[in-house]
């Protein structure tokens, strides 16, 4: 063997044994998961005397996971980790983590310190789901332990994301809202109804304090000006043969546009919006008949007047609670090199907005 064959040969030893001590040190670092408990739903509930904290753990025993349920107390949020840990056996990790849910009382004193804390934390994923319950968390969580299921609440709002209702929201978009300028947090609201859980709307907040409460029908209003209301549906209200009552029927929306744009910076500042929307609709009443053009129109231009005119309140409770979840501040901002957050706050409430809306139905479903 010569010299250059010699040195080709160490440097491949070399380079083998750096791999091979990578390797094992990565494995001496790891975490296996028979040895910890993966805290999977955590709850924060207000108490007299601090906060309560409820958590669902998975135990990974033999194979299989097995759900417990811890509850402590403690008279701040960062004592809360060290008391968890006085009653488990193994260390428990926050990596898998993939809902929160904020007890109403609980989050109405505010939720920045919980945020706070998720943002330093370097294993909790962006993806992970925060929520508000219309009671104590705790409540809620109860429910949740006897479906047996940690992923149960966070599953919930990714089915009504994808297939309904509610507008895209995870633990990124939250710290998009909460520590950027001219936007609000909105979260997930949940009740319980004949011992089931159940998504009632969304949570709006100011700052970082929730501060009212919509609909499952206005949260799709939000989901259709934020710009993602594929799947969404809704009711919808249509004048018939007898003008003493109104029928209804279902809308689908299969995909919509808004655009926002900024007519005037103000103050006060004034919005156009512009919304297009693919819908199917099914279940109309019997005397429609969606094979006549004529009819056709007209069932679209009475879902326009219809989202015109929800879109319109819907800005208009917002201003009312002096909430902005559609984040017209930030677009003012984008528009403005002079923009103040305390100066548009002030004249939030006379922000004007018109409402353009096209609809073009391209379904039509059984029910005609």
């Amino acid at each position: 063997m010569n010299d250059e064959e010699s040195g080709s040969m160490k440097l491949r030893i070399h380079v083998l044994l750096i791999v091979l001590s990578t390797l094992i040190t990565a494995c001496g670092n790891q975490k296996i998961v028979n040895n910890i408990k993966l805290v999977e739903t955590v709850g924060y509930d207000a108490v007299e005397n601090g906060v309560r904290n409820a958590v669902l753990i998975a135990n990974y025993e033999e194979g299989r996971s097995k759900l417990e349920f811890y509850v402590t107390e403690s008279n701040a949020n960062y004592d809360i980790l060290p008391r968890l840990r006085t009653k488990l056996d193994f260390p428990n990790e926050y990596g898998q983590s993939r809902m929160t849910l904020f007890g109403e009382t609980y989050a109405r004193k505010g939720i920045k310190i919980v945020a706070d804390t998720m943002l330093r934390h370097p294993v909790i994923s962006s993806r992970m789901h925060l929520g508000v319950a219309d009671r104590d968390a705790l409540e809620i969580l109860n429910i949740t332990e006897n479906k047996r299921d940690p992923y149960f609440l966070s599953d919930m709002i990714e089915n009504n994301i994808r297939g309904g209702n509610l507008p895209m929201t995870n633990l990124q978009v939250t710290f998009f809202n909460l520590y950027g300028e001219g936007r609000d947090v909105f979260l997930p609201y949940f009740t319980v109804e004949r011992g089931e859980v159940k998504i009632d709307g969304l949570a709006l907040f100011k700052g970082d304090q929730f501060k009212t409460k919509i609909t499952i029908r206005e949260a799709f209003l939000l989901k259709m000006l934020l710009g993602n209301s594929k799947n969404g549906s809704i009711m919808i209200p249509v004048k018939g043969p007898n003008p003493e009552r109104s029928d209804y029927f279902l809308m689908n929306s299969i995909r919509s546009n808004s655009r926002l744009k900024v007519v005037s910076i103000g103050p006060p500042a004034s919005v156009s919006i512009q919304l297009k929307v693919d819908a199917s609709v099914r279940d109309v009443p019997d005397w429609m008949d969606l094979t006549s053009e004529d009819q056709l129109a007209s069932l679209e231009k009475t879902m326009e007047n219809y989202f015109e005119k929800e879109i319109q309140n819907f800005v208009s409770l917002c201003k009312s609670n002096t909430v902005d979840p559609v984040g017209f501040g930030d677009l003012i901002r984008s528009r403005s090199y002079q923009w103040d957050a305390r100066e548009f706050e002030d004249h939030y409430e006379a922000l004007k907005t018109t409402v353009n809306v096209k609809v073009k139905i391209i379904q039509t479903g059984a029910g005609q």
